[in-house]
This record gives structure tokens, sequence and C-alpha cells, in this order.
């Protein structure tokens, strides 16, 4: 979705994105287009970056406009502090005018300079008064995200927000699904490795477990691997997806 398809009216913004999540085969993808969204309706931002919370379910996620932005989030990743994280835990609007003489996160504005970074806006994204995540606009000149410019933001993040929280849920879906596709493989090789440990060495399926279990805590390898391994010393065979999360 190009970025001048946005440069309309903020109202129109919480259909377009309902569109785009649906439309969506993945998250980030979906946190792409509201990245680019912003990034085209706030005139004096350069570049935008997402960011969602992270929750108990789900890793946190992020997608930029740019490579500008990515650079930026990253550095706040990096160093676990800036604008885009304060405003993300204490659900307020974070404006940094000048960069440069900005003191609140020293490393922030130290790294931020280097990636010619002048001014940014950190806006949370609220949901019945929580941040499910923030946007993080970025521009490259001194002071240029005036106040008509925030004002564009908070009306923006307002109608983003939902879409956003939507997509936090469907994330949070996706990972509990993968970790109990994992879990179920899992159970399945070591079942497996059980069985041919029974067969082989003519022992119960107790002390076949035992042994599983003795040898994951001596190597300190994960109880799946040590099954895939000793599945491929017995029978000379690699288990099909070995290699999997």
């Amino acid at each position: 979705m190009d970025s001048s398809d946005w440069r309309r009216d903020v109202g129109n913004v919480a259909a377009e994105l309902q569109s785009a999540l649906l439309g969506s085969d993945k998250v980030e993808e979906f946190l792409a287009d509201v990245a680019r969204a912003a990034a085209g309706l706030i005139e004096g931002a350069l570049a935008c970056g997402v960011t969602v919370q992270a929750t108990p379910r789900s890793r946190m996620l992020g997608a930029t406009s740019d490579r500008f932005a990515a650079r930026m989030d990253a550095v706040q990743y990096d160093v676990d502090d800036g604008p885009c994280l304060s405003a993300l835990r204490a659900s307020t609007v974070v404006a940094v005018d000048d960069i440069a003489t900005d003191t609140r996160w020293p490393e922030f504005s130290r790294r931020g300079r280097l990636e010619g970074a002048a001014a940014s806006l950190s806006v949370p994204l609220l949901v019945t008064g929580r941040a499910v995540g923030a946007l993080n606009l970025y521009a490259r000149q001194i002071g240029a995200i005036g106040r008509t410019d925030q004002d564009r933001a908070r009306r923006f993040a307002d109608q983003a927000a939902g879409a956003v929280a939507l997509a936090a849920r469907l994330a949070e879906s996706e990972e509990t699904a993968r970790n109990l596709a994992t879990a179920l493989r899992s159970r399945s090789t070591i079942d497996q490795a059980m069985g041919a440990l029974m067969t082989h060495a003519h022992i119960s399926a107790d002390e076949a477990f035992d042994l599983l279990r003795l040898r994951s805590q001596h190597t300190n390898t994960k109880l799946r691997d040590v099954a895939n391994a000793v599945l491929t010393e017995i029978t000379g065979i690699r288990p099909s997806g070995a290699d999997d999360d």
C-alpha cells in the first residue's frame, strides 16, 4: 500500500486499516501498512515505526515504513530506553523537538544523531486507557513535527488503536497455535524414542523415559533433542522435523 494513498483526512483511517488487516496474510504486514499510513498522513514526519506491546502469550511486535524508522526503533529496542518505550510504559505522548539536546535518553540521543534523526514523536495506541502499542514518528529536521502534526498523530492513533489491538490478539492466537504444535511434535518424538528404547533394550516405559530424562540432565540438552538423537542412534534415520523449533 503506497503512502500517498493515505494523504487524506484522518477520519477515514479506521475503516481503511480494518480492510488492510483483513487483507493481510501476516500481522507484521498489517503493522507495516499502519506505519506507512501514519508516515503518509503526518506531513512533518519522514518515517514511522509501530511497536506492539508484548503480552504473557506473545512477543513484542514491530514494523516500519522504511529503513530509517527501522534503525531508529532498533536503537530503542537495543538500549531498552527511548521515547517509544516511554510512551508505551507511561501511556502518554512523548515529543522530542531536538534529539541532539534532549537529555532524557542519553544513549538514544547519541545513536539517534548518528542516524541523522533530529526530532521524534511517540504516540501510544490506547484501548480502554491501556497502551497496546505506539506510533514512532521521526524527522531529520529540528522541530519538524509541530503542533498540527502532533494533533493529527493523536487522531490517527485514536483511529488505529482498535485495529492494532485486534492484530495483537491475532498474533497471540498464532503464537499459541505454534507453541501447541511444537509441544505436540515434541510429545510424539519423545514417545517414539521411548518405544525404540523399550524394543532395543527390552525395558519398561518408565525405564525408557528415565534414560531420556537422565541424558537430558547430564548433557544439558532439551528432552526433545535427546529423543531425536536416540532415534537416530537406534534406527540410523534422522527423524523428519528434527531441526524444527
